[in-house]
This record gives C-alpha cells, structure tokens and sequence, in this order.
C-alpha cells in the first residue's frame, strides 16, 4: 500500500463522505432535518446508507470505472510484488528470521511499556513468520517465541534478556535493562534522600517567608518546609492549581541567598520535560531554565556543569520516565547537586516505559514526600470540588455537577457538526471574556493531534468569515515534530503553533522568540519570513530559514487555536473547553484531569454524542435490541473518565515471578517432607501405592464389564431357554450371576484393603 501516491489514495478514500451525503440526502427526501436528528436515528440512516453503497459495489462492475478514474489522475497502478523471489528457507532459517522481525518489534513495544503481555510474543511471532512461510502451523509460532525467551532482544543497543511471570492473573513480560534502571533509579533515590549537606535552615526558610510578602496557606507552609528542609532529593506532589510555582519563590530566594558553598550563593536551575513547562519556573524568579532533553544533551557534552552548590528544580515529574530520571541522579550522585522535583502522578504521564513516580514513592521516606492537595486555580468552591472528584477518578459524580450548571454536554451530529459546536462556543466566550476584560482568555485542549487540527481550522473557518483573518491567505506545506505532514493556510490574524525553541529578531536584535507548545499570532510577512506576535506582547520578525524543517523544508508550524492534553498541561486561563469530538474511548483519569483543571473559572466539557453511543452498541451483544438511553451514554462516560490504567513496573512482575518460584520450591519441599515421613511408617510404601493405584484402575475397568455381561447375560436368555431345559437354564444364569457379583466383590476387596498414604498431622499433606 505504501507503493501508491498519497493523492491517489485519498482520491480513493471517499467512501465515508459519499456514505454521509447519502444519509443528508435522504433525511431531506423525508422531510426531516439532519441537524435536529438524535444520534440513534443518524446512525440508523448512515448504517442504510453504507449497505446501500455496499450493495451497489457488488452489483456493479466498478474496476473499470475505478481504472478510468485512475487514468484520469495520470496513474497506473504496477503490483508492487512485481520481479519478487523468495527463496526456499531451511527451518532453522525461517525461525531465525522470524526471530528477529518478533525482537525488533518487541523492542519497540518495550519502549513505551516496562511490561507487556505474554501474547504479544505470540503474536509478534506469527507475523515475522508471514515473511518467511509457516510450515509446522502453531508449532512454527511456539518455536519462535521460545528462541525470544531464550536469545532476548536488542533495546536501545544493548542485549537484554526477557522476565516472565505471572501479574494480575496474567502472563507478562519485562526485560532486564527495565528491572535495572528501576532497581537503580529506587537505590540512588534512597541515597540522594538521605544527604542533607545542602538543606536549608529553619531560620533561613522563616526570613525568606517574610521577605516574600505572601499570605501562605498551613497547607502551603506545610509543603515549603519539608521542600526546603529535604535531602539532595525530595518530591512535592502538588495538584494542579496549588500554587507550587508560588511557594517556590521563599525557597529560590534562601537558595541564592545560601553561601555555604559559593560566595555568589548558589545556583538555582529549572527544568521540565517541554520548554514552555519549565519557563513557567521563571515566575519563581529561576532565571536559568531547560527542557529535559537539551539539559541532558548539555551535561553529557560538559557545557553544562553542577557541582554541590547547584540547586535542580524539576516541573511536571509525572511526564519524566524513569530512564531520564536516572540520569540525574546519577549525576547527583556524582556531583552532591540537590534535586527538587514537583508533580502530580494523577496527571498525563511519560511517554516512555515505566512510571518514576511510583518508583520514587516507594523509595523515599514519608518525610521526603511533602504533599499540597489543595488547589487554588479555581476561583469557586464548587470548581475546585469539580477538579477533585476528576483527580480522584469520581468522574460520575463530577459530571453531575456539571450537567446541572449545563458545562457538560453531549452534542449530538456528525463529527464536522460537533467540531462546528465546539468552534462556535470558543469564538462566544472569548468574546464574552474579552469584553470583561478577562486577561488569559478562553483555551481549547482535545485528545489527538488530528483533533487538534480539525477543531483550529473550524474556529479559523469563522474567525475568517468575521474578518478577523485578512485575505493575504497562502498554503504552505507543514510538518509537526511527530513527522505528520499536512497544508497550512497562513494569513495576517492566523495563530499557529511552534514546534520547537525559536528564535528572531525584535528590533533588530537577535532574541528568543518562543518554544514548542508556545502559540503566536501572524502580524504579517517581511520580504524573508514572518511577522510574528509573541505570547509576552513583542513582536518578531522570523525567517523562513528559522521556521522551517531542515529535513523536509516543510514550515515546522501548526494550527494555533487549540492544543493537544499533553501540552496544554501546565497553562491556566480563565476559561477551558475539553473538547472531545471523538468520544471519551480514548481518555483516562488522567488526561481528563489535566484537562478540566485548566482554568480559573468554567471548564466547559463538549462530548460528540453519536461517538458514545457508537461505542456503547458496539458494546451490546449481538441481536441485542435494549435500548441506549443518555443515561447509558452519561454512565459510558463516566467509567471512560474514571479509568486509572497506571504503568506497570519490571520489577513489581520481577518480584511476581520470585514469588512463584519460591511457592513452587516451598511446594516441593512439604511434599519431599511428606514423603519421607511416610515411609518411615511403611518401608513398602511406594510399592503399596502404585499396588494400590493399579487395584483402584482395575476396579474402575471391570466394573463396567461385569455390568456388561450382566446385561449380555439377560438379553440371551430367551435362547438359552430353547437349548437347554428351563429349569437347567435357570441354574445356570444364577450361576454366571453368583460369579459375576464374587468377582466383584474380589475386586472391592483387593482395592479398600490397599495401604493408604499416612496424613501427616503437621503438614496435613498427603
């Protein structure tokens, strides 16, 4: 399929537009308006629909047509298996080369996830063997999955072996190089906590405190003391909008105010896994701050040095996979630096396999684990409530709140129909912001890029149409820093998205203009680039060169009206909409929190309503006619916001498969126990079981013969009558009867007078 063009498969990709053009079609043959239908009865006319599209495709001889359309694009379609030669493979060649199709994409599995299920080498397994033929059938598939467990894989460049055990009442897999990292990243946790050389004094945190200026809260205090008091490694767990970037600002203060170590105090870095995120730590009053990656980059190449006088301030630790965290304790470690880490694991989380923060959890003494559960971003009582019950996965009883104050809401219509109501609702409340003069305005956040792109040019569509974007309109090819490709309609009043740290010039002076996640505003273009408005207010004059892919030449821009969960995560304004124009299938606990705690007033929450009740009957049993009611939708919603799917750890199924191991020797041993025991009784006793076993087999077996001569003697009686004399016949079937039943009964005896195995009265075993 990758052989075909790209425009060529899109010509090709209409079948779902015509699908609905005929369901619009036949709404209005029928009188009814499309936009005003409940979501049960759309799908019920799209599914016709699509069996008529269907039904027509096999009625008709479409090749033709398909090839006449094809023509007329200018294309011709070769089979790309054309001049292809495969070579007949040894067994042994069939299963190496399986193997390493399984391990290469088995390592990429364990990129994102320290643990995954058994199955997958299964199914892994029979893919690789597609390339190379199945000959054995299942066989061939056990095979390879035996040479993954007994080769390993290659991850990351190193040879790791594979763990199997049994977690949650699964098979599952990690692999060495996880159990280490995590083995590791829990030990130098335990030993930075416990280096206290560069703690603060009470006195100092106090003077700091009252230089600051600030009313802070018990709670608040509560966390700055622990915060500044702590080790060479402490972690704040501090729920969104609890004001951690405030309580910072006394402990930077005492930091740099502390000559302990340097003369000029010491130094105070801020950091965080996007450069937006650790900005933000500039309102602490760190003037030094880094994304995680470049700061890393920094240090291994020595332009970058800590030393014990170096304070590191870590923002958004629940995006942080352990083997970065590592990292940095490593060089803590090695340097003395302290470290201070704030974060929330109820929010998003890394991206890469395992979960830091549970690890650090359990590593570090409760006094290194200050928590601020209380947020202050919400300016109503009932919203900070709100964001609680989502934080604490009650997303039930959240929504019912919400619902009641009408800023939950299930939009009912197609998925450009729902965009649209979301769009609308932005362009609304923005205006109704600015008019109140509301200084961080209305922000949009949806699961996926996609989503993302769709909702910005809905809102474009009508900032447009009202004249707030000028006609000087040209479509530039773009690329996003996921590689995605896409064209990008640039004109004066447009707001694009940055994909990377960015620099211009304002007036005349070369200067940082932005980072990625960062949003600005097209002012106009200059004779080389773009006239930019910064999110500060300045404006910035960027050439193409600085805008641009160096891969591709593609702008590495992107649509500027909303943002993906992920990177909205750490923004406040005064109003929110958590946009999901496909359903809540794809959000958890976690997302859904990051994005309803965005915001210092409302929080509106728009759901597409047919997405959720696709997802809800394809939930019903086949044949099943029980009607969806919106309670079920409400109740499918709820479960999808409430779900708390945390990353497994290596060594948690590590510490499975020892534990099963050491049952299975424990097993073995009372069993050896029993044994022994009993033959001290019985010298005999393995010969007097297998007597015994053999009787009880026996025994099982014959009776069902003597029973069934019984029955053959019965059923031949009438003939034996007509041979002999009856009364002699008679004699004789008592006989057979009478020998039959002492057969039996021989048999009963040989098998209850058996010797039996002693129960132990210790063990109670057998």
């Amino acid at each position: 399929m990758l052989a075909i063009p790209e425009p060529i498969s899109k010509a090709f990709s209409k079948g779902r537009q015509q699908i609905l053009n005929k369901a619009k079609a036949y709404a209005t043959d029928h009188g009814l308006d499309w936009n005003s239908l409940p979501a049960e009865d759309k799908m019920d006319i799209l599914r016709d629909a699509g069996a008529e599209g269907r039904l027509g495709k096999m009625k008709t001889d479409e090749r033709n047509i398909w090839r006449e359309q094809a023509a007329a694009l200018g294309w011709q379609h070769r089979t790309a298996m054309e001049g292809a030669i495969h070579a007949r493979l040894s067994d042994a060649e069939r299963f190496d080369r399986a193997h390493e199709f399984a391990a290469r994409h088995l390592a990429e599995e364990f990129r994102t996830a320290a643990v995954v299920e058994h199955e997958k080498l299964g199914m892994y397994a029979a893919r690789g063997l597609i390339g190379t033929g199945i000959a054995g059938g299942p066989d061939d598939i056990t095979r390879v999955v035996e040479l993954l467990e007994e080769r390993g894989i290659r991850l990351k460049g190193e040879h790791v072996a594979l763990v199997v055990g049994l977690f949650d009442e699964k098979v599952r897999v990690t692999n060495t190089a996880q159990i280490r990292i995590e083995q590791s990243l829990a030990e130098r946790a335990k030993a930075a906590a416990r280096d206290f050389s560069g703690a603060l004094s009470v006195q100092a945190i106090e003077r700091a405190i009252a230089d600051s200026g600030f009313a802070f809260t018990e709670e608040q205090r509560a966390a700055i003391y622990p915060l500044g008091r702590g080790g060479g490694l402490t972690m704040l767990t501090g729920v969104a909008g609890a004001g951690k970037t405030t309580l910072l600002e006394p402990l930077v203060a005492a930091w740099r105010a502390d000559t302990r170590f340097s003369e000029d105090g010491r130094e105070v870095i801020g950091a965080a896994m996007a450069w937006r995120q650790a900005e933000a730590l500039q309102d602490a009053g760190i003037r030094r701050t880094y994304a995680l990656a470049p700061l890393l980059r920094m240090i291994e190449t020595g332009e970058l040095e800590t030393t014990r006088n170096t304070v590191l301030v870590l923002d958004e630790v629940s995006q942080i996979a352990p083997r970065p965290m590592l990292k940095l304790l490593e060089l803590q470690a090695r340097t003395g630096m302290t470290i201070k880490m704030l974060g929330d694991r109820e929010q998003a989380q890394a991206i890469e396999a395992g979960d830091a923060i549970e690890i650090l959890r359990r590593a570090l003494p409760p006094e290194a684990l200050p928590e601020l559960l209380t947020t202050m971003r919400q300016a109503s009582r009932s919203g900070r409530e709100i964001a609680g019950l989502f934080r604490d996965g009650e997303a039930a009883k959240a929504l019912a709140m919400k619902r009641e104050d009408g800023h939950a809401v299930l939009i009912g219509g197609d998925r450009d129909q729902v965009v649209g109501s979301i769009a609308d609702l932005y362009v609304a409340r923005r205006d109704i912001l600015r008019a109140g003069g509301a200084k961080d305005g209305i922000t949009v956040s949806a699961p996926t890029n996609d989503d993302v792109a769709e909702i910005s040019r809905a809102i474009r569509e009508r900032l447009k149409h009202r004249g707030e974007i000028v006609g000087d309109e040209i479509i530039y090819r773009a690329i996003d820093q996921d590689g995605r490709t896409y064209d990008l309609p640039i004109a004066t009043g447009d707001r694009v998205r940055l994909f990377r740290r960015t620099w211009g010039t304002v007036d005349g002076r070369a200067c940082h203009v932005g980072d990625n996640g960062d949003i600005v505003e097209v002012l106009g273009r200059t004779d080389d680039g773009l006239r930019l408005g910064t999110k500060d207010g300045r404006v910035a004059d960027l050439e193409w060169r600085r805008l641009c892919d160096s891969e591709t030449n593609r702008l590495l821009l992107g649509f500027g009206h909303a943002l993906t969960i992920s990177a909205a995560q750490g923004i406040t304004s005064d109003e929110h909409i958590n946009a999901l124009p496909r359903g809540t299938s794809g959000v958890t606990a976690f997302t859904t929190y990051s994005a309803e705690s965005r915001s210092r007033g409302t929080t509106w929450t728009i759901i597409s309503e047919a997405a959720v009740y696709e997802t809800e009957r394809y939930r019903q049993a086949l044949g099943d006619i029980t009607p969806i009611t919106p309670d079920d939708l409400w109740t499918r919603v709820a479960e999808d916001m409430s779900r708390k799917p945390y990353k497994a750890l290596g060594i948690d199924l590590l510490a499975a498969a020892r534990r099963d191991r050491e049952r299975a020797v424990d097993t073995f041993i009372a069993c050896r126990h029993a044994l022994e025991t009993a033959q001290l009784d019985n010298p005999h006793l393995g010969r007097d079981a297998l007597k015994r076993l053999r009787a009880l087999a026996i025994n099982k077996t014959l009776s069902r013969h003597l029973a069934a001569l019984d029955r053959a003697v019965a059923e031949n009686g009438e003939l034996i009558h007509d041979i002999v004399h009856e009364q002699e016949a008679d004699t004789h079937l008592r006989a057979l009867q009478a020998e039959a039943a002492a057969a039996k009964r021989q048999m009963d005896a040989t098998a209850g007078g058996a010797p039996r195995l002693r129960r132990d009265s210790a063990s109670k075993e057998p």
